[in-house]
């Protein structure tokens, strides 16, 4: 009954964002291609499989593993990234 009374630990937030969304699409590997993620990992020295089933971002030419678009910045879990990117210039005014 102790087990019972005690309050789930909650999940962690595993929500991704794409700050510069065009050009972006989340997809799901399903066939037996071999597809490489188009960074390598820090320390490796050879591009790593995207693996069947596995969630990856494609660019339009370029794919990447989460892992790989949240280290290099694609990807964020900063759901307040709309607040904090610098906004963009105006074009001078002629």
């Amino acid at each position: 009954m102790a087990a019972a009374s005690t309050p789930p630990t909650p999940l962690p937030d595993a929500r991704l964002y794409v700050p510069n969304q065009e050009g972006w699409e989340a997809k799901i590997k399903l066939d037996t291609e071999k597809v490489y993620c188009y960074a390598k990992l820090p320390g490796e020295e050879y591009f790593h499989l995207i693996l069947n089933g596995e969630i990856f971002l494609q660019g339009e030419i370029e794919k990447y593993c989460l892992r790989c678009a949240l280290r290099i910045g694609v990807a964020t879990q900063d759901r307040l990234f709309w607040q904090n990117r610098v906004g963009k210039r105006r074009p001078p005014a002629v």
